[in-house]
Formats: structure tokens, sequence, C-alpha cells
């Protein structure tokens, strides 16, 4: 563990990182040919489903369903029936070795012995005369198993039966091998099996690299098969050993990841324009693990290092869905620059608990105001030489660039800000005072942040039974209905544990989880509807992992072996995305639409509003920390009546008149104050009072004989079944000779016909402005 002590450099030493690499490999992968074992799901991958197949199951063509080359033909070519029953009973043998399939006799563990029925079946069905097969064996009992142990082939799955081990079908075949040769044993047997299955494994070769790349790529097949995680494609690995061999490089950390990355792109363009580049992202990989290992042998401490990997700072859990990873100080110059940063980054995450994504905005920022200072020759060999006057320069070159406002503001306040807290804790003396930026010198961009709800008319497409069927499984279907239906960030909802769901003294479900920016638990209700999702997932879950290996209610649902990852936001993000346009979602005006998971949530919220829920009662169902984030909510619903205020010019008062108000006017804000509060003094229901809330009401109860009466199209209805009642009562008074009450409600009989004619002309030409 010594080799590597004194490397400091982010480029080690060749010999003493070449003995650091053989000390960190185990035998098993310093070969130059790597063969891994079947059981090795990342690095030789899913066994083919045709129990007894040899083959690596190279197509997934269903969820834990994968076949080998030969047996997709053969699928294909039976015109690609259900795989589950095709892989029982559709399937063929192989020439290399014969396959095991399952006793035709339902509910029969035992494998086929032959005409499709297992050892004691076929006796059976003899004995029976051999009647029509599939009818005997629909009426057939299933025969019990007393050993509990298995084939002694390693790939088959069925009981093992008789002496030598093997199942039914395997026992035939090794009958058959012995009437070829009298003396063969059952060992060798399996031996053969194994051979086969050898020569259709995966190989990592690495005998065209120079040794100390051989060595990085062997270190990295190490770590990829202990991290237990994702495939890896020999393909791919092919491809990396061919084009690193043409780039004549020494070690894969002797260049940048810019350099890796253009090289890529150039030799591997049409696949990074129709796949992504997994050649790249295999190279990204073994320099993280390879960077990983000279940075713990450096002997120097993590906070030293010039690239910190989040995992080994132990940062905060909340902050483990990042997708930033590394914080780099490489780039920033100079070199008492660069440990200030060091020093400001680490106080920002032990002590402030700023998020890793965060500091390497501030870090980003630094990079960029390093760069600019190399490009001007002006690095500041001491903290003194960084003047107001350069910051000034900066500004300016700053705001002529084309950037958003939002870029500028960034790049000069996290800039400001790294300097006002070095200047606070007094870590550097030497910097000058009014070496910082003042208020009004940084561009502000927009301070009111507007929710950004859905709209309800794409909302009923996503919310359509059809289309929420065509989700990919069941894992994503039940991840989108639970962000609909509760509003919970994405981060939060993947990481629900297996049984999230509690109950109160009525019987009534409700959802308990954990609410990461908080770092607390919360509790909200449910739905019958999400209770029922939440069970069938549950169940799903339960057929796919052990009791010990059931963790959360959305595990990962692809390389997850243990059950211990939960499913990714991003991906769902992802699997949204391509969801709303395999189901051509789009919105009021045609357009497709880009919809995120944390939206649901501003929808939810909304809907709540609209709906006249408390504000305090929207703040507990979204666990907000304070009542401010909850208001803005509120903002829409103010919005949505004003744009419905703003068609004053059609409203109608008795006489039938459009009644216009100018909403572009001086007056317009205060107007819509004084409708408010209006609004929350008195409730018509067939219309507004338009009278100043300082003047009394002279005709109370008789608002349609009111001259300050005011309507809109939304009351017709209400306007109609009114004039229907008032002819009534007037029909009826004039049979019983009552004019008094025919002298009060003619007047109101008139002007009803007048709001509504003059409604039904507003609609018919669209409004007074159309």
């Amino acid at each position: 563990m010594t080799a590597l002590a004194a490397i400091a450099t982010s480029t080690p030493e060749p010999q003493a990182w070449s003995a650091l690499l053989k000390e960190a490999i185990r035998p098993e992968f310093r070969v130059d040919v790597y063969v891994p074992e079947a059981s090795d799901r990342v690095l030789f991958g899913a066994l083919c489903a045709v129990s007894g197949c040899p083959g690596r199951g190279a197509h997934h063509v269903k969820r834990d369903h994968h076949l080998c080359i030969s047996h997709t033909k053969q699928w294909r070519k039976d015109a690609r029936p259900d795989v589950e029953q095709w892989v029982r009973t559709g399937a063929r043998p192989l020439k290399t070795l014969k396959l095991a399939v399952r006793c035709c006799v339902r509910r029969c563990p035992r494998s086929v012995y032959q005409h499709a029925l297992c050892y004691p079946h076929y006796g059976r069905w003899n004995l029976a005369e051999r009647p029509p097969r599939a009818a005997w064996a629909a009426a057939a009992d299933a025969v019990s198993v007393s050993k509990e142990d298995r084939c002694r082939l390693p790939a088959c799955r069925f009981p093992a039966m008789g002496r030598r081990g093997f199942c039914d079908t395997h026992n035939a075949h090794f009958a058959s091998g012995r009437k070829l040769d009298a003396a063969a044993t059952p060992q060798e047997y399996v031996d053969r099996a194994a051979r086969v299955k050898l020569s259709s494994a995966p190989r990592y070769d690495v005998r065209g690299l120079d040794e100390l790349l051989a060595l990085e790529m062997q270190y990295a097949l190490q770590c990829r098969h202990d991290a237990r995680r994702a495939r890896l494609e020999p393909v791919a690995f092919r491809r990396v050993t061919g084009w690193i061999a043409e780039l004549g490089v020494r070690s894969l950390l002797e260049h940048s990841g810019g350099f890796w990355q253009h090289a890529a792109h150039e030799r591997f363009a049409w696949a990074a324009r129709n796949r992504g580049c997994v050649e790249l992202a295999w190279v990204r990989y073994v320099r993280a693990r390879c960077q990983d290992l000279r940075d713990e042998h450096s002997a120097r401490d993590v906070w030293d290092w010039d690239t910190w990997t989040i995992d080994r700072l132990g940062v905060d859990e909340r902050y483990a869905h990042q997708a930033v990873r590394r914080i780099y100080f490489t780039g920033i110059e100079p070199g008492w620059l660069r440990e200030l940063a060091k020093r400001w980054a680490r106080w920002r995450i032990t002590s402030v608990r700023l998020s890793p994504a965060a500091v390497a905005g501030t870090t980003n920022s630094l990079r960029a105001f390093s760069g600019w200072l190399e490009a001007e020759h002006a690095l500041p060999a001491s903290p003194q030489q960084l003047t107001r006057a350069l910051l000034e320069r900066y500004l300016t070159s700053v705001h002529l660039r084309a950037l958003s406002t939002g870029q500028k503001q960034r790049l000069l306040g996290n800039l400001r800000t790294f300097l006002n807290d070095v200047r606070m804790h007094g870590w550097e003396p030497g910097l000058a005072g009014n070496a910082t930026y003042f208020d009004g010198e940084i561009p502000r961009g927009s301070t009111q942040r507007v929710p950004r709800f859905i709209d309800e008319f794409v909302m009923d497409q996503i919310e359509r039974e059809d289309n929420l069927a065509r989700l990919p499984d069941l894992t994503t279907q039940t991840a989108i209905i639970i962000l609909i239906e509760t509003g919970l960030r994405s981060v939060d909802a993947v990481r629900l544990a297996f049984d999230p769901v509690t109950v109160d003294e009525a019987g009534a479900p409700y959802l308990l989880y954990t609410n990461h920016k908080l770092a607390r638990e919360a509790v909200i209700p449910i739905s019958q509807r999400l209770l029922e999702q939440i069970r069938r997932q549950q169940a799903d879950v339960a057929e796919r992992f052990a009791p010990e290996q059931r963790h959360f209610l959305l595990p990962r649902t692809r390389a997850n072996q243990a059950g211990e990852m939960h499913f990714s936001w991003q991906t769902l993000r992802g699997r949204l995305q391509r969801w709303l346009a395999d189901c051509d979602i789009r919105d009021a005006v045609g357009r497709p639409v880009h919809v995120t998971p944390h939206q649901f949530r501003h929808t939810l919220a909304t809907r709540l509003i609209n709906h006249d829920v408390p504000l305090d009662t929207v703040r507990r169902m979204l666990d907000h920390n304070s009542p401010e984030m909850t208001a803005r909510y509120a903002q829409i619903k103010d919005q949505t009546l004003r744009r419905e205020w703003e068609r004053y010019q059609e409203r109608i008062n008795i006489r039938g008149e459009i009644v216009v108000l100018n909403v572009d006017g001086p007056l317009t804000d205060a107007a819509w104050a004084k409708e408010n509060l209006a609004r929350a003094k008195q409730t018509l229901p067939n219309g507004y009072c338009g009278l100043p809330l300082q003047q009394s009401c002279p005709h109370p109860n008789a608002c349609l004989t009111c001259d300050s009466f005011l309507t809109t199209a939304e009351f017709l209805p209400a306007h109609r079944q009114q004039l229907q009642r008032t002819e009534e009562l007037l029909e009826h008074a004039r049979a019983n000779d009552r004019q008094r009450l025919v002298d009060m409600n003619e007047p109101i009989r008139l002007n009803l016909i007048h709001v509504i004619e003059g409604l039904q002309a507003v609609d018919d030409t669209g409004g007074a402005g159309a």
C-alpha cells in the first residue's frame, strides 16, 4: 500500500501507478482474457430464459426474460408468441446440449422425459394406452417431488431425480450418451456442459494494450464486478480497447475529460447521435475508478484533493439524488485562490450544509473567473493584487457576453458570496476590503416565481385510464399516480419505503414519507384509488424480491439484484417524456407538451387553491416550512379571476347594455382591488354589484331592478331559470287578480329579457372587443 504514497499530482508517475494497480487487482482479473462466470449478471449478462440453455441472454425480450441469439431466432421464427409460455413449451433444444422443459401436466414440477411428459407421467400415459395427450394431461394429477435438490447442471432449474443427480430430461440425455460410451460418468457430462457454456461466455481481451492501460482496464472490470450494478456490454469494451490502442496514450489519466469527450465524438459520432456513446461512458467509468484509487493512496487528506468525490465526503443524505457527484478545483488559478476555494467549500459542506450542487456552482464560477484572468494576463500572484479595479473589469466583461440574465447573475453572485465569506472569516487578511461587488451591480432576474402548473386540458389527457395503462411498467405507473394524487417531490416519491401506508382510528389511509428538504417525516391523506395502486405495486415487489430485500416501494427495475436501490428520478423523468410522446399528448393549440415530474406538485396545489381549500391546509398537504411558499399558489387563483374580470367589457347591466372598462388604463389595479373587496363583502347568485363599497345599497334584495347590477354569460342559465319562474309567478298572479304582485315582478321579467338578449348577443359576436 506504499507504492503511491508520494503521488500527489493529477497525473501519477507510471512506475508507482503501475505498482499500485498490480497490488489492487485480484489474481482472477490479472489475466489477458477474462471470462466471467455465468452467475455474474454484470459482466456475463443474464442467462437465456430457456431452462438448461448455456447461452448468454443477449436480447432483452421482456422483463426478466432474456434469450440467447439462437433462441431469439427461434422465437422470431415462431411469430413472436408470449415469451413466458414459449419458454416453457415452445423452445426447441440446441444442437450443443439437450434442453429441459417442464412436463405438460398442470402443476407438475418435473422436466420432460419423453412425449412432453416427465418419467412417471409418461409411464401412466402408457398404462392408459396412450389417449390424446393434451386431454389426458389436463385431467392428470401432479406427482410429488420428495427431493429438494436441483439438477446437477448449473443452468437447469428442475428437481433432481434418481441417483445420478439429474432431472428427467438430463437423465434421459445422459443415458443416450452412455450408449455411445459405456464408461461415461455423470461428472464428465457436467464438465461437457460447462465447456459448452464457456464457449458462449463473453470475453474481455486486453492483449492489444500497453501494460499500464491493460492494468487500468482490468482494475475497472474488477470494480464493475464488485459494484454489481449496471451491466457492461462486451462489444463496448472491445471497441474501447481498439480505440485507445489507436490513440497511442500511455494512461487513461494522461488527458483531461474534455480530451476524451472530443476524441469519442470524433471516433463514435454515429453512436453519439443514435444511442449515446457507451464507449465514452466506459472510459469515464475507468477514469473515475482509477482517480479514486489514486486519491486514496496519495497520502493526502480527502479535503486536499483537487477533485472531491461526493461519496467520500459524508455529505448529507438529503442530496443523494443530485447528479453532481464530484467537485472540481482544477483550473482555479492561482494556487492561493484554489486553496481558499477548498477551505470555503469544506466550510459550506460541513457547517452550513450547502448542497454539493450549490458548492460546485460556485467552484465553476471561480473557474470561469480564473479563465478570464488568465486570458487577460492578470492572474494575481497574491491576494493584494485582487483589486476592486480588476473586479470592475470582469464585471464589464460579463455584462458584454451573450449570456442570459440568470447566467450573469450566477457568475457574479457566486464570486461575491465567496469573497464576502472569505473576508467575514478572516481567511485572507491581505484581501482588499472593497474587493467585492455591491448591491445593484449584479443583474437581477425576475423575483416573482410563479408556479408551473399543468393546464387542465393536458391533465385530462394525462389522467385518462387508457393513457396511464400505456406506461412501460407497473413501477413507473405507480410513481406517476403518486405524484399526481399527492404532489410529492419526485425525490421523496421514489424513496418511499416498501410499506408507506398507515391508517387512523377510523381506518382512513395515509401516506408516510420523508421530506428530504426539511429532513423530517410527514404524513398526508390518500385516496382509495391510490391505496389500491400501492397494494398492486407491493405485490409486484414481493414477487420480484425476497422479504429481506424489500426496501423500497419503487425499486429500481434494472441492475438491482438485491433490491438495494430505489427508482431513479432521472429515469422517471425520461420515461415520463417518452410516454407523453407515445400518447401524443398536446396542449390546447396542438403543440406537444413538455412536463416534468415536479409540475404535478404545482398542479395539485393550484387545484386545491382553486377549490377554495384554506392556505394552511394546502401548506400541510405539501409540507411547506413557511406560509410564504404556499402563498405563491394563491397567485394563480388571483390571476385566473383577474383574467375573467378583464372581460368586464362583456358584462351586461339590467337594460342589456354592455359595460366597458379599459383594462389597460391607469386605474386597472385599483379597480381590481375594489372588485376583490366587493366579492369578499357580498356574493350574488347571478351576477355582481357594481357599486363602490363606500355606498350602501338602496335596493336590498332587488338587484334585478338596480342600475348597479352587472352580470356575465356564465350566469345565463340562472337568468333563464329565473325568467321561467317569474313568468309562472306572473301567470298565477294575473289568474288571481293580484295586481300588486304583477306590478312588482313585471319590471323584473322585462329586465331579465333584456339581460338574456344582451348576453346572447355578446356570446354570438364573441364579446364587445371582438
